[in-house]
């Protein structure tokens, strides 16, 4: 501008380069503070407070119809105060039919066991004994009465058998007196003959006398042969009948021996179903692993039906220590490490201002998880509460589900590194492109 005298006006032009010299030495501190002032760098993930040790979830194994409810989403349980009861109809039926197997098996493994060892008379297993069921008593009768006819039936064929092998060994005894008294009368014959050989030889008898003497010693000899063939021919049978007293035998132990064992094995099975069926019983009645609070009860209708393993409710433990779950974004894994310093944000305070609590990272999962909801790959990070966090919180009281957003400070960047990071990355992919 001019003055009044045409000349520049001073102060204006002062003005100006004043202006300029201030915004120079702005620009500049404000570069010198972008170079070398350091700023928080960090990883933000969305977390979930939990249990440190996790939380207790209850399921049943077969599942069933629920009968009784006995607890409410946020109620404080006892360890091994019953929970729900599931209804046990079918398997008390299902028992019966095998406590009633039980009886007749193990009757009859009293009575095979008796007739293997050739006891006179039956021994139950003490637990048959002591049992006071119809059916139980009702089965021991049933083999008693079948041990005592099979036991005369045996008995019957082998006196059969006896009695014939007495009655050969009288009549081989028969024989024996006939063949000695045979064996005196050729004697007397031999002596006959040498007499009337004498006597014919000096003409005192006829020859013919002397010839029926000689055939009755021959028919008398043919005799005793014969009475010896029938003592060589009954004792045979009489071997035959031993033999088959013991073949009998032999057979009836060997039929025991093979029912002994499909029995036993029968009755084996009998009892693991009857221990399972016990056991599914034991477990109808559902009962709290651990002290603590109950959460996420989801049957909440009697007589509603609970699938196999399905998750019924979740056990919080008294005294846990809480822990924040976070999901980090696979970018971020390689900027963060154990021990890192975090802030932690619950948004579920209801404050004006959400109180930062101060946290440390303790762990993260080995590899990328999935979101199931999201199909979002993370990486799972727990986050410990510091003592100073612990501090902070005050009288606050976290709850496991409750949200929270945790910061992770992964170190120090200057303004001027956030600013040119992007560029300095593409410019050097750029270097890399055929």
């Amino acid at each position: 501008m001019l003055g009044d005298g045409g000349e520049p006006d001073v102060s204006d032009s002062f003005a100006r380069r004043f202006g300029t010299i201030v915004l120079l030495i702005t620009f500049g501190l404000f570069g010198v503070w972008a170079a070398f002032a350091p700023l928080d760098s960090a990883s933000i993930a969305p977390g979930t407070v939990t249990v440190k040790n996790y939380r207790r979830t209850v399921q049943h194994l077969e599942g069933g119809i629920v009968k009784q409810i006995f607890v409410r989403d946020g109620q404080h349980v006892e360890k091994g105060k019953q929970l729900l009861v599931l209804d046990t109809t079918e398997l008390g039926s299902e028992l019966e039919i095998l406590r009633g197997q039980y009886f007749s098996l193990a009757a009859m493994e009293g009575r095979l066991v008796a007739e293997r060892d050739g006891l006179p008379d039956l021994q139950f297993s003490p637990q048959l004994d002591s049992e006071q069921d119809q059916r139980a008593v009702e089965a021991k009768t049933n083999e008693i009465t079948l041990f005592k006819a099979r036991l005369l039936d045996r008995q019957g064929e082998v006196k059969v058998l006896e009695q014939q092998i007495k009655q050969l060994n009288s009549q081989i005894g028969g024989l024996g007196s006939l063949i000695k008294s045979k064996a005196e009368l050729i004697e007397s014959y031999v002596g006959e003959i040498s007499d009337l050989e004498e006597l014919l030889a000096d003409g005192f008898v006829d020859k013919r006398r002397l010839t029926d003497v000689k055939r009755s010693m021959t028919r008398t000899e043919g005799e005793i042969v014969g009475h010896r063939a029938s003592i060589e021919e009954a004792k045979l049978k009489i071997a035959e009948a031993k033999l088959q007293i013991v073949q009998k035998d032999m057979k009836f132990q060997t039929e025991v021996i093979d029912e002994l064992g499909r029995v036993r094995a029968t009755l084996f099975d009998v009892k693991e179903k009857r221990t399972i069926s016990l056991d599914r019983v034991a477990r109808s009645v559902i009962v709290a692993p651990v002290g603590g609070k109950i959460l996420g009860l989801s049957m909440h209708t009697i007589g509603g039906v609970i699938k196999p393993g399905e998750s019924l409710l979740d056990v919080v433990p008294d005294n846990e220590e809480l822990v924040i779950e976070a999901k980090l974004i696979p970018v971020d894994i390689d900027r963060v490490s154990i021990g890192d310093k975090a802030d932690i944000r619950f948004s579920a305070f209801k404050r004006a201002t959400t109180p930062v609590i101060e946290g440390e990272l303790v762990s993260i999962s080995a590899d990328s998880l999935v979101d199931e909801q999201t199909g979002t790959s993370y990486y799972l990070a727990r986050v410990e509460i510091t003592q100073k966090g612990r501090d902070a919180l005050d009288n606050l009281v976290l709850v496991p589900g409750m949200p929270a957003e945790v910061v992770i400070k992964t170190g120090e960047r200057t303004l001027l590194e956030y600013i040119i990071q992007p560029a300095t990355n593409v410019f050097a992919r750029s270097l890399t492109e055929e």
